[in-house]
């Protein structure tokens, strides 16, 4: 009995002891493998209870950063820009230049080859103004062609935006203009087709007692008429304008009257004009109801460029710009001829009576 009792001891203490091992022996290890967890965590930046984690299967560590940047989708593309109009071939009109109706003051009783070379020169120097200076595109089509075309928006002026005349002239002068800045005459067919396309209408307006000679105060007179039918239908400037004036146009009766002045216009509505094409004028007359409306001579053609003048010598072309078909004469001589005192005696009215009835 005492032996086994001392076996039965022996075994007890040895178990214990083992046990007392194993305890020992996984205390550390619980220990140490939570520092090392807490430690990977911390250098994180973030504790393990930040994210509800509390023990069992960690989560997946976090990817390294990176300094690439993310990728960015390529920027919208811009709108394709408006095409840009073209624009009379002037100089910027210089601060200070003259205004309309200082011009018409400085100007007053000169003769017609004086005032010619005023108009002109006033013109070629830029003291136009701005709002005259973009021209406007005009779609054309005859016997199954198509072309396009650009325009003065308004017949020729001096002066500012804010003090402005619409100024006439002989055919002689405009010719002149028009041969520096690239542009030709209309014919009486695209003064037509201009009054169709035309954003603004304005009525004619005449002067009682009709043209006098020898004063301005006609020009004058009749621009305000002008310009208080514009302003009370809130038309802006700057767009395609028409009726308002009688225009000096090429024509095949020029080829028999070559000395005169051919001019068309003045319209009550489309096809309905007040004057039908007139070559009764000497080359050296103007008065207040004729313009001059200047015509580029880049005529638009399937992309390519053809000359206006020549299109309207063209058999085919011409149809486009002349009801009576190719022109003969496509341009005015540059210069007056001499005075030889003949020709009608114009009544000259009281100018400030003409004003209150104006």
């Amino acid at each position: 009995m005492h032996a086994g009792s001392t076996t039965r001891r022996s075994l007890l203490a040895m178990l214990g002891s083992g046990l007392g091992l194993a305890l020992v022996g996984c205390a550390p290890q619980a220990a140490g493998g939570a520092m090392l967890s807490n430690v990977g965590r911390a250098g994180s930046g973030r504790r393990a209870d930040d994210d509800g984690f509390h023990g069992g299967e960690q989560p997946a560590p976090e990817p390294a950063a990176s300094n690439a940047e993310p990728p960015q989708s390529p920027p919208a593309p811009e709108p394709p820009a408006k095409p840009r109009r073209p624009t009379l071939d002037l100089p910027a009109r210089t601060p200070g230049a003259e205004t309309g109706s200082a011009f018409l003051e400085r100007t007053e009783g000169l003769g017609r080859a004086a005032m010619d070379e005023a108009v002109a020169q006033a013109i070629l120097e830029g003291n136009v103004p701005d709002y005259l200076r973009t021209l406007a595109p005009i779609r054309l089509e005859a016997r199954g062609l198509v072309a396009t075309l650009h325009v003065a928006c308004d017949y020729l002026a001096i002066g500012s935006d804010d003090d402005f005349v619409r100024m006439p002239m002989t055919a002689a002068a405009a010719q002149r203009i028009a041969n520096r800045l690239g542009a030709t005459l209309p014919t009486p067919k695209l003064v037509d087709t201009i009054y169709e396309h035309a954003e603004v209408r304005l009525p004619p307006s005449f002067i009682e007692g009709g043209p006098t000679e020898g004063t301005l105060a006609d020009y004058a007179l009749h621009h305000r008429k002008l310009e208080t039918h514009r302003l009370r239908g809130g038309h802006p400037l700057g767009v395609l304008t028409a009726g308002h004036k009688k225009d000096i146009v090429l024509c095949e009766r020029l080829v028999e009257r070559p000395d005169r002045v051919a001019i068309y216009g003045w319209h009550r509505r489309a096809g309905d004009v007040i004057q039908p094409v007139s070559t009764l004028h000497s080359c050296r007359y103007a008065d207040y109801s004729h313009g001059v409306r200047l015509v580029d001579q880049r005529l638009e053609v399937g992309g390519e460029l053809l000359r206006l003048s020549d299109a309207l010598r063209d058999p085919e072309w011409a149809w486009l710009l002349s009801s009576e078909g190719p022109l003969s004469v496509t341009a005015y001589p540059t210069t007056l001829p001499d005075y030889d005192g003949r020709g009608r005696t114009k009544r000259r009215k009281n100018a400030s009576r003409a004003k209150k009835k104006g």
